[in-house]
């Protein structure tokens, strides 16, 4: 089991029906109403904020949001596993199925930066980008998970609204009718996800327990250390914490949480 995850590069596909413009300049200018200082060399899609710099041995960067249209690829359906978890948007199915066109935003040069930065980078020039370009859909690679548009700009102070995914098996070889849930998103930042096999517990107040756990490690880091034990579903109710490998993919170190 490895000590920690390694930090990944963030990634959101965003999807239309019609092949949107995208004008380098344009972005630009949408982005520094914004950050207020933002460098775009040569008029690519390849933007600079200086305001975030990443340290390296040879020196500080600045870090950068790369921006690239592409063809929905043809033969294979990224989205289908996301589109198996999308409770939380019940139209996503058949708003992406009209969606023929992407726009990726990337993150890079920021992998070292401190992650609430880095969150905080990307959530703010996707924001201004969602709202300029204005798609029907938003794919979050790192967390697997679709996104309405319109609820990802009106997400208020869920800061990992899209980073971070709740998902919900159904155990289909165990006689208790058992669920097996996880988070999936903060592997990304260098952060542990959680997992927990349970029954007889309600999926959704499992689901927003795990919500709330996310973003107690986001906001204080990972100070969960085994054997501690965090309040579960009720005040009476104490869950124990283990590191261990991911029982679902991807390939992660997630907390085990033990409700007896």
């Amino acid at each position: 089991m490895e000590d920690s995850n390694v930090p990944e590069l963030l990634m959101a596909r965003l999807l239309f029906t019609e092949k949107p413009p995208l004008d380098a300049a344009a972005l630009a200018a949408a982005l520094r109403k914004v950050f207020g200082s933002v460098d775009n060399p040569d008029d690519s899609l390849v933007y600079f904020f200086p305001e975030y710099l990443v340290t390296f041995t040879e020196g500080n960067v600045p870090a950068q949001l790369m921006v690239a249209a592409a063809e929905r690829p043809s033969g294979t359906d990224y989205l289908q596993s996301a589109l198996q978890q999308s409770w939380h948007w019940p139209e996503a199915a058949t708003v992406v199925a009209g969606c023929e066109h992407e726009v990726n935003i990337t993150d890079f040069l920021t992998r070292t930066l401190d992650y609430s930065k880095r969150v905080e980078l990307f959530q703010k020039a996707l924001e201004c980008l969602v709202t300029l370009l204005t798609p029907q859909a938003i794919y979050f690679s790192t967390s697997d998970k679709v996104v309405e548009p319109a609820a990802y700009l009106n997400r208020g102070k869920a800061g990992l609204e899209g980073l971070l995914n709740v998902r919900l098996f159904n155990i289909s070889n165990s006689d208790a009718q058992e669920m097996f849930m996880d988070t999936l998103g903060l592997h990304a930042l260098g952060l542990p996800d959680f997992q927990i096999r349970f029954a007889d517990l309600e999926p959704g107040e499992v689901a927003g327990a795990l919500t709330g756990y996310a973003y107690y490690l986001f906001e204080n880091g990972p100070v969960i250390e085994d054997g501690n034990t965090i309040q579960g579903l009720t005040p009476a109710d104490k869950w124990t914490c283990n590191h261990a490998d991911s029982l679902v993919g991807p390939e992660r170190l997630v907390i085990q949480l033990e409700t007896e």
